[in-house]
């Protein structure tokens, strides 16, 4: 039987220069590999495309694409960039694929620009929505149109949460279209019982160090409870813009002792880090379903993350973590309270994790793009 030709059009994957980005969207696109024939499209905004030309390596399954537009401005017009962009530099690899079926992983501008470039390779389009793509995009009403008239005009929408499906059809998506997936963990890496990265005792944060994610939030909640747990520590795994700004809170706040900053970190030394966490903390302003937290809860580490987006979905309060009700530093304060009087039950943990797999995610992302039936 002759495999569907698939292109994945995303700016969600690992770099040459960013080997831990979006590892997740990887692993889910690794899954199904073998039962399409998959090519990769990834634009890259100029300027970093530029600066890291020398380490990108062209290949006829993986392509990377200087993705012209500029900054902060005229902000509707990024997906005829993109489109543009796409064809200038990657217009002949395109054609050459004959592609059967465009998967967009992100809604804007890529959604949008897959749904004009569908058009021209004549193929089935799919969107994959994952978060602040519509939580900030949708948000503006010309890129909320763009969005509504690429995604009904889709074969189909996949979400990775309800909330993010609920958002979709607020602005007008047609509910029919879209099919909840969540995300997968690898379970054989995230696991109980991992050797000790550092000693003592920590709660952790993973990810960009941005205002959006609650970072400074952490830090001052950090401080409040402080004083009750004098050997606990902090753990910043990652970097971002706000390094500088929350190694200075920390000074501020005289806890600049208990505060670590472990900047990148390989993807493969997650495991050991949050699997020997107190509690993994999130305090974003908003979310899709974020894969760190499925990686806690395969850990056995609970979770304490804030009540938005498609976290209420995965996080069962007392059982797998706590929600923090606002991302604000007393209401972290409270809820590390909260989550650090509690004799956490780990099994339960583990178990409440088990239904998010990489193999139920290929089922369901198989059968959405009609690569197999629901009754295979």
């Amino acid at each position: 039987m002759k495999k569907e030709n698939l292109i994945l059009l995303t700016n969600l994957y690992p770099l040459p220069w960013e080997p831990n980005r979006a590892t997740f969207n990887k692993q889910q696109f690794d899954c199904i590999s073998n039962d399409v024939n998959l090519s990769i499209l990834i634009p890259v905004p100029f300027l970093d495309w530029f600066k890291n030309r020398h380490k990108i390596e062209q290949t006829s399954k993986i392509r990377y694409v200087p993705y012209f537009y500029f900054p902060k401005f005229g902000r509707r017009f990024y997906s005829v960039f993109m489109l543009l962009s796409l064809l200038i530099h990657s217009g002949l690899w395109l054609k050459n694929k004959q592609a059967d079926l465009l998967l967009a992983s992100w809604a804007f501008p890529e959604g949008v620009a897959g749904h004009w470039l569908s058009k021209l390779l004549r193929c089935k389009l799919f969107i994959k929505v994952h978060g602040s793509d519509i939580n900030m995009h949708a948000k503006n009403p010309a890129r909320a149109c763009q969005i509504k008239k690429a995604a009904n005009n889709s074969e189909g929408i996949i979400s990775v949460s309800k909330a993010l499906a609920d958002e979709l059809v607020k602005i007008g998506v047609n509910e029919n279209k879209i099919k909840v997936i969540y995300n997968g963990v690898n379970h054989e890496t995230f696991k109980d019982n991992l050797p000790k990265t550092f000693e003592g005792d920590y709660l952790l944060y993973v990810g960009n160090l941005k205002q959006s994610k609650g970072v400074m939030e952490l830090l001052e909640g950090f401080a409040l409870i402080s004083p009750a747990h004098s050997a606990l520590q902090l753990v910043f795994a990652g970097n971002g813009p706000m390094l500088n700004e929350l190694k200075t809170k920390a000074i501020d706040l005289k806890i600049s002792e208990k505060v670590k900053f472990l900047g990148t970190v390989n993807h493969s030394e997650l495991p050991s880090i949050i699997g020997n966490a107190k509690l993994l903390v999130l305090p974003s302003y908003n979310e899709g379903v974020p894969n760190v937290v499925l990686e806690a809860m395969a850990c056995g580490t609970p979770s304490v993350a804030t009540d938005v987006g498609g976290i209420p979905e995965i996080i069962i309060s007392g059982v797998n973590g706590i929600l923090i009700k606002h991302p604000e530093s007393l209401y972290v304060k409270s809820a590390l309270e909260e989550a650090l009087s509690i004799d956490w039950d780990k099994e339960a943990i583990i178990q409440s994790s088990n239904k998010f797999c990489w193999k139920n995610n290929r089922t369901q992302l198989l059968e959405t793009l009609g690569i197999i039936s629901s009754a295979s």
